[in-house]
């Protein structure tokens, strides 16, 4: 089981939408059992009689692979 400490942090874009985000640090994400990647689609599962929150994949990689740079400027 991998294990890190993290905080969630809120932010309030200027259109007024709050956001909240749970930072991941890289010692964690960068572990080779870590098994997200950048892209992937998540659910997130909050158990509030357990108080805790849960993360999976949902299958669906939503990262394009090869994209393409159009040239010049």
């Amino acid at each position: 089981m991998l294990q890190a400490r993290s905080f969630l942090r809120k932010k309030i874009h200027v259109s007024g939408n709050e956001y909240y985000y749970i930072h991941i640090p890289a010692k964690l994400a960068h572990d080779s059992q870590f098994p997200f990647k950048d892209g992937d689609e998540l659910r997130i599962i909050v158990d509030t009689s357990k108080k805790r929150m849960i993360i999976e994949k949902t299958g669906y990689s939503g990262r394009k692979k090869g994209r393409k740079v159009r040239g010049g400027l």
